[in-house]
Formats: C-alpha cells, sequence, structure tokens
C-alpha cells in the first residue's frame, strides 16, 4: 500500500509518523519551509500523548520549494490532504499525476468546501469525505506535539466510494492508533467538524488560550452561540444534525479532550501566517445570506480575526 500525505503540517506529520511504523509499500510526506527541510534532514519527532520517532530513511519526503516528487506518479492507493483549507486547491493540482483509476482520495483540512473541490478534480468514486479531531501543534520544526487523542472519521460522499472500499484504510489506520471510524452520511461528517472548528479556533485564537481554557462557564457560553449560528445554516443545507443538546455535549467532550492543544489558528497567528477564517466563519455567514439568516457572532468573530490578518 502506496500513501502520500500532501500539506504535512502538525496533523499530516502526526500521521505520517504513526503510519511509517508499519511496513508499507511507500509513504510520500510534502512538506514545506524549515519544517519540510527539517523533516527530510531528521525525521519526525513526536511527543505528548506518545513519545517516539520516527527516520528520515523510513519516509520519502517531498519539499515544496522543491517540487512534488515525481517517482510515484501513478502508484498512490490514498492521497491524504492534510494542508491549511486556503492551500488545498493548491495540494489538488500538485497531485493529480499520483493516482491511478483504482485511488482513493481524502481531504482532512478544515472548512466546507473540500469535498466539492475533490469531486470536481478526481471524481466522486474516488473521495471520501473525512475529518480529524486529533490536537497536534509544533513546538519546533520537525516536532510534533500530540496534545489530544481524538478520531479520523471517514464518510461516504455524494456517489463516493463505500464502506467496503474503505475497510483497508481503516484496518491501517487501527493498527496505527489513530482511532478510525466510519460515518454512512459525510455531510453530517463535515459539518460536525465545521461547527467544534468555528466555535473553538477563533475565540481561542483572539484570546491567546489552550483550548482547555474554552471550559469556563462565560467562554463556553460563546462557543456554543457560535456553533449554534452554523447549525441553523446547515439544516437549512439539509444535513441532518443531531440536536442542538448533543452538539453541545460534543463541543465539551472536545474542549476536554484536546485541553491541552493550541488550536492551529492561534498558531497562525503567532506566526504571521494566514488564517483559515475564509473557510470557517466567514463561510458561515455567507451560506447563511443565502437563507436570510443572521449569524452576528460569526461575523464579529471573522471580523476580528481578519482585522489581525491584515
Amino acid at each position: 500500500m502506496n500513501i502520500a500525505i500532501l500539506g504535512a503540517g502538525s496533523i499530516g506529520s502526526l500521521i505520517a509518523a504513526k503510519i511509517s511504523k508499519f511496513g508499507l509499500g511507500k509513504l510520500l510526506i510534502h512538506a514545506r519551509g524549515e519544517h519540510g527541510s527539517t523533516i527530510a534532514l531528521n525525521g519526525i519527532k513526536v511527543q505528548g500523548e506518545e513519545n517516539f520517532s520516527i527516520s528520515n530513511d523510513d519516509i520519502i519526503v517531498s519539499l515544496d520549494e522543491v517540487g512534488l516528487y515525481q517517482g510515484l506518479d501513478g502508484k498512490i492507493d490514498y492521497l491524504m490532504i492534510t494542508s491549511k483549507a486556503n492551500d488545498v486547491e493548491n495540494m489538488i493540482n500538485k497531485s493529480k499525476n499520483l493516482l491511478h483509476e483504482e485511488s482513493k482520495v481524502l481531504c482532512l483540512s478544515n472548512g466546507i468546501g473540500h469535498v466539492e473541490k475533490c469531486i470536481e478534480s478526481f471524481g466522486p468514486h474516488r473521495v471520501f469525505s473525512a475529518s480529524i479531531s486529533h490536537g497536534a501543534w509544533r513546538p519546533e520544526p520537525g516536532v510534533i506535539e500530540w496534545a489530544g487523542k481524538g478520531f479520523i472519521s471517514l464518510g461516504k460522499s455524494t456517489d463516493g466510494p463505500s464502506f467496503a472500499e474503505a475497510e483497508e484504510l481503516i484496518d491501517l489506520l487501527s493498527k496505527c492508533g489513530l482511532n478510525p471510524r466510519w460515518v454512512e452520511d459525510g455531510r453530517i461528517l463535515i459539518w460536525s467538524k465545521v461547527l467544534l472548528n468555528i466555535a473553538i479556533n477563533p475565540i481561542a485564537a483572539l484570546i491567546g488560550c489552550s483550548n482547555g481554557d474554552l471550559s469556563r462557564p462565560e467562554l463556553f457560553e460563546l462557543c456554543t452561540s457560535v456553533m449554534i449560528e452554523g447549525a441553523n445554516v446547515a439544516r437549512q443545507e439539509r444535513v441532518n444534525l443531531p440536536l442542538d443538546e448533543e452538539l453541545i455535549l460534543r463541543l465539551s467532550q472536545v474542549i476536554d479532550s484536546t485541553s491541552n492543544n493550541y488550536c492551529s489558528m492561534l498558531q497562525d497567528i503567532k506566526k504571521g501566517r494566514s488564517t483559515e477564517i475564509e473557510f470557517l466563519n466567514e463561510a458561515i455567514v455567507q451560506r447563511a445570506e443565502r437563507y436570510g439568516l443572521s449569524t452576528p457572532r460569526n461575523h464579529l468573530l471573522s471580523e476580528l480575526i481578519k482585522s489581525i490578518n491584515s
């Protein structure tokens, strides 16, 4: 089995490190910057939930500054896109030559709209809906802090591959300890992750706190109200979400299980990088306008984050 992970930041590097411990065919990691060059020289070190390292001899590292490695063109069985949301389209365009007729694709990036872009580029028969709730961040290049265990969820996209076609990958991810699970309705899967992201990321980023600090009553109430605005939009799009009470319980559970994690949006702001707000809270506001819904908290958070980015 040959796997390619494109856009390997914190999450992609964590997945790569866990998978590399098992005897696959080939594992290609495409990264950039100091993090990518450090992986190419020294491999990946994981700390936190588990402590281990993998050698650069166990992986094929492709650097964005040089160009995508072409030695596995037409040989990748599973393509995982784990880049920032604003780089997904770029990763899609780079990866087309990697696939063969039976290859499968999953995008684990935050935000709305990525599954549709993958389907448009690769065809619906190749594309799973997917999301991840493991918490991870980079204290330094080449080092991943696994701050909280979660799940990798796979689901059926519109006209997409079935559970039977996911079993091989699910079995691998299970052996790797990445807690895979199957969700029959891929739209619920994507929206459930988006609702968590819009509730946690911008608030933690603006305050500069860990996820766990959001359990304080006044902050949790704000997180909840932001999430419910998003849930109302999802229901207008005929996404069969659970009741609000179940969504709120899930939000509390994720904040607790990733309490030591510093969300990606906070890391982006600290490092002067663009955030994913366009694909999260701002996307909620734009979709809400189609239905005549008011989303004042998502709008405010979007404007505040964008003012920092500008």
